[in-house]
Parts: structure tokens; sequence; C-alpha cells
């Protein structure tokens, strides 16, 4: 019985019609599926309300091009002519929207993987900023640096294309530790009591970090280097990526205030002499004074 219903379905004179309108069955039940899936995981994740409706305005209309080419190809024996056309303006729409498309695909990379979330300070290829807003098609960061040489906010907003993410290297300041570690530089000259400075810095950046050393248990150090004209010393201690301009100025005003009260300690400089010498046994000419 089975196989005579069978038999009959394909011998029906407009079976394509009926082929076509099972596969939009399916293809309704496999659609809806899949997007209650996903929005179980966007609505949570696309931090705006506006993305996700935007993401499934685009997904839903995606999705209908898309089943709707593969129908006519399908049955491109029945539509003739026009399964062609269409493939043809697929291939230049997909060219016209490499771009969004591109964008769309990085920013399902964010809500997936979190390279970076809201709040966070990162380096996008060569731009240093706190991200603002992600969007589906952009990031916004608040700009730090850019106009000044210190990691501090410039009061600059940056609009950036998510699709640079698949080129471009990021770097996160906060996503995996609280604290990152940072330096102050100083030279001292070889005479300098380098036991005593190192104390000293060590100290300094050790009240000035206090909270930090206290909750980490982890306290401020010293590493030094030769150059020519001295010693080379770095100190390191933890801080908050967003306050390291603030807390090296106060560790570098509270170092230098010391180093002023103590005469073994002095810092090293590049100083040139010149000393003029005669070739003969003239003297050489005298200096004129400035009237």
């Amino acid at each position: 019985m089975l196989i005579d219903f069978v038999q009959f379905i394909l011998n029906l004179k407009y079976i394509s019609v009926v082929w076509v309108v099972a596969i939009i069955i399916c293809t309704i039940i496999v659609y809806t599926f899949i997007t209650l899936q996903m929005r179980k995981y966007v609505d949570t994740h696309a931090y705006k309300p506006e993305n996700s409706d935007r993401f499934f305005f685009i997904w839903r209309y995606s999705f209908m091009f898309v089943i709707t080419v593969i129908i006519i190809f399908l049955f491109s024996d029945t539509f003739g002519l026009l399964g062609l056309s269409l493939g043809f303006i697929m291939t230049v729409l997909s060219w016209g929207l490499r771009n969004p498309i591109m964008n769309l695909a990085a920013w399902l990379l964010i809500i997936l993987k979190k390279p970076y979330q809201i709040g966070d300070r990162v380096i996008l290829g060569q731009l240093i900023g706190d991200v603002k807003k992600i969007t589906v098609m952009h990031t916004i960061l608040d700009q730090v640096g850019g106009t000044i040489s210190s990691e501090e906010k410039s009061g600059r907003s940056i609009l950036i294309a998510n699709l640079h993410l698949f080129n471009w290297t990021v770097v996160n300041y906060t996503r995996d530790e609280k604290y990152i570690l940072d330096e102050v530089i100083l030279r001292l000259t070889y005479k300098s009591n380098i036991d005593k400075a190192e104390q000293i810095m060590c100290q300094k950046a050790a009240e000035v970090t206090a909270d930090i050393c206290a909750e980490l248990g982890e306290q401020p150090y010293v590493r030094f280097e030769f150059i020519p004209s001295g010693v080379v010393a770095k100190l390191r201690y933890r801080v908050v990526a967003v306050e390291r301009p603030q807390v090296s100025t106060l560790i570098v005003e509270e170092i230098y205030r010391m180093f002023a009260n103590e005469n073994d300690i002095q810092f090293a400089y590049i100083k040139q002499e010149i000393e003029l010498t005669s070739y003969d046994t003239h003297n050489p000419p005298p200096q004129y004074l400035h009237v």
C-alpha cells in the first residue's frame, strides 16, 4: 500500500510543486528550531537588545534568500533561466555585501569567544582605548592616548568596523587578570648606593600600591642593568590598568623626594665635554666676552 502511494505521488503531474511545498515546510521547521536555539544565547550576550533584533533581522532574510536559491537550483529544469539569473544576482550581492557579512561574523565571534567586553581596556591593531559600545557592525572605543604619549583618555571616540578583528592583534588589559605589571625606570650613577636606592624604591611603590600588595601578597621589586652612563633600575609593581599614569606619577614623586635627601644616590645623565687643542705653537684665540 505504501509503495503504491509513493508511486502515485511520484507520478503526479505537478510533482515539482509538491516537492517545493515539502521543502518549504521542512525549511520552516528547521529555521524555527535553529532560531529558537540561537535566541537563547544571543539575547543574553548581545550587550543590547537592538543588537539582537538587528542580528535576527539579517539572519531571517539571509536564510530565506539562501533557501530560495537552493530551491531554484534544485529545480532548475523547471524554472529555467530564472535559476541562472538568480545565481548571477547572488554572486553580485555576495560581493557587495562582503564587508557587512564579515562585520556580522566578527560580532558573533565577539559574543561567543569574548576577546573583549564593554569596559575593557584593549589594544586593537595600533589603537588603545576602553570599549564603550559593541554593535553588530562596529566597536566603539573611548580612545586612550592618541593626542598625548601617556595612556590617559583623550576624549575622542573611535569607530572600528568589527571585520578588522580577523586581521588585527587584540590585546586585552583586563580580560584574565585584575592587575597588570608596570614599571618605573630610573638611571643611577655608578657611585650611587644601589642597595639603599632599591630599598627606597620598593618601599615607596609598596606604600602607593598597599591595597594591591595586601590582596596579592606580592611586593614590588627592582631589576638592574648596566648602561654606559651608570645603572638602570627598573622598579616593577602591580597596578590596575586604567590607573597606570596616576600610580606611576605618585611613585616617581615619592622616590624623587627621598633621593633628594640622600647624598649617596645620584641620577645618571649623559654629560658631554669639549676640549680645544692647538695643532701648532700658537695659543688658541681668546674667548670674546659678550657685552
